[in-house]
């Protein structure tokens, strides 16, 4: 399998993220914490950005700088969760060398991953802790990513 960490990677967020958004409401949406925080909506749409720009600059070597369209949470929710999905076909598809591998696990994929927590974070503050698991032995791989 080409980019297996990668695809593992991708296939964790995937299972990450729908923990952190599991049975929210529209409303959790425009949760935040003040103070010039983001709400729920705009960091997906951030992690959206940061997935989208990182997909088409694996396909085209460019950055296609479009800033993202606002959407409901729900209609957040699957758009990043459909370009979970368009970026673990390109990583199936080309090759990365090593190098170029550990800059997106430390840039972007880290940058994701970061803002799932704050999701999370967010669920817990608005009464909804996400339950408790092993993480490192849920049954996780690319084949799952919905």
């Amino acid at each position: 399998m080409k980019n297996e960490y990668l695809r593992h990677t991708i296939a964790t967020i995937n299972y990450r993220f729908l923990k952190s958004v599991k049975d929210a409401k529209n409303e959790f949406g425009e949760f935040n914490l003040g103070k010039g925080s983001r709400s729920s909506n705009e960091i997906i749409n951030h992690m959206y950005d940061v997935l989208n720009s990182t997909r088409v600059f694996i396909e085209k070597e460019a950055f296609d700088k479009k800033t993202p369209e606002k959407l409901n949470f729900q209609m957040e929710i699957e758009r990043f969760k459909m370009e979970l999905k368009e970026i673990d076909k390109t990583l199936d598809t080309k090759e990365l060398g090593i190098d170029y591998s550990k800059r997106l696990l430390q840039g972007p994929l880290s940058d994701i991953l970061t803002h799932i927590g704050q999701i999370s974070m967010l669920q817990r503050l608005n009464d909804k802790p996400i339950e408790a698991e092993d993480f490192s032995s849920a049954e996780i791989n690319s084949e799952q990513i919905e």
